[in-house]
């Protein structure tokens, strides 16, 4: 199963900590029948569909037990993981402990991230998203795009 999520969208928690996701993501999620919510990295939330999810866990079986790095990723990584289930008005509900990590109160930017989707404080989003434009260039060139 192919995703491509693309854009950038604002929304707001409600008071109970759920998202209404955008549309077309919320068709990509659906789809896969299933998603996970976990950290992501630079203190985001990373929604995976179901697929995506389960080809990461795929890959981390390859990873040596005895690496220290990948051991580390792991123990943020799977017990900040939980099933994401998207009710009938398209929202799902972000943990609160996912919002402690990630200093969501309730201004959030959900981005597309091709096969995954990240949910972002809205200030942090946009002061990463400055000083990552100002390196755009060179990270492209970098990419060797």
């Amino acid at each position: 199963m192919m995703f491509e999520f693309t854009g950038t969208y604002e929304h707001s928690l409600d008071t109970k900590g759920r998202l209404t996701l955008p549309a077309s993501f919320r068709e990509h999620i659906n789809s896969s029948k299933e998603a996970r919510l976990a950290v992501g990295l630079n203190r985001c939330i990373a929604i995976y569909p179901l697929p995506v999810w389960l080809n990461l866990l795929e890959n981390m079986k390859s990873v040596p037990k005895t690496d220290q790095q990948a051991l580390a990723f792991k123990r943020v990584l799977f017990p900040t993981a939980y099933p994401c289930d998207v009710d009938g008005q398209g929202r799902i509900l972000v943990p609160a402990s996912l919002r402690e990590i990630a200093a969501i109160v309730r201004e959030v930017t959900v981005i597309g991230q091709q096969d995954y989707i990240e949910v972002w404080d809205r200030a942090k989003w946009k002061e990463y998203f400055r000083e990552s434009l100002e390196k755009y260039e060179q990270n492209a060139g970098n990419l060797h795009l």
